[in-house]
This record gives C-alpha cells, structure tokens and sequence, in this order.
C-alpha cells in the first residue's frame, strides 16, 4: 500500500511539472500574445475585424450589421464580458471587415461575436495593405 502511495504521489508531482513546462504562459495577465500595446478604440473610432473561418467574412457578417464586443478575462475561469458594440462598414477583403464603435471602449484583441461567428477586433491599417480581391 506505501509503494502504491509514494507512486501516485511521483506521477502527481511528474504531470504538474509537466504541465509548468508546456504551459508557461496560462497564468500571465496583461497583453495578449502578439499585440503590441493596449489600443483602446471608442465611439467613432474605426476598427478592423478578422475573419479566421472558412467562409468568406462578407457572408457571415452584414455590412451594416451591429454585433456586441466582448473581451475576456482569465481569472478563475475564463470569461467573456461585453465591452462595447462595433457597427460593420465594409469589407476589405475575404478575411478583413472595416467597423466603427458605436459603443463602449473596446481594445485590440477584442472578440466582435454574434451567435455563429466571431472577429477578433484590430485596429486601422492603411487599405493598401490589404487589397481587395
């Protein structure tokens, strides 16, 4: 039964090791991965919205279309909040939308969600920079 024991114990302490060396990052708050700065966009400002899925962003989302924004806040658990809502414009090509916020403060990194797609929100970029199609 010790044998058994001190056993368990090993395998515990060897996945929680592991687990710190594979996931490094899970605990850190502040900037997501990949943003430079916090850029706080508000009321009028213009935003970009990201596509990742496999339809064009066009035939999920409306122009014209108002969707809610919500950020997420890793403490206990992960959970989405509504910060704001950003009203689409355009499109700018087959993963990019144009938007402008009509509502609360939203940030980059920012999920633009309705009920079967979400954008992730990023700020204006010169339209050279991605040509329409």
């Amino acid at each position: 039964m010790r044998k058994q024991t001190i056993m368990l114990i090993l395998r515990l302490a060897a996945a929680v090791l592991g687990l710190s060396l594979v996931m490094p990052g899970c605990g850190r708050l502040g900037v997501q991965p990949g943003i430079r700065a916090e850029i706080m966009m508000t009321g009028g400002d213009k935003v970009r919205l990201y596509y990742g899925g496999p339809q064009d962003a066009k035939e999920m989302f409306c122009i014209g279309e108002t969707v809610s924004v919500f950020r997420a806040y890793p403490q206990d658990r992960l959970r989405y909040i509504e910060v704001g809502k950003v009203r689409i414009t355009g499109s700018i090509d087959r993963s990019h939308m144009e938007g402008v916020v009509v509502e609360g403060k939203v940030k980059e990194g920012d999920l633009a969600r309705k009920s079967i797609a979400a954008c992730k929100v990023l700020p204006p970029e010169p339209a050279a920079k991605y040509p329409n199609p």
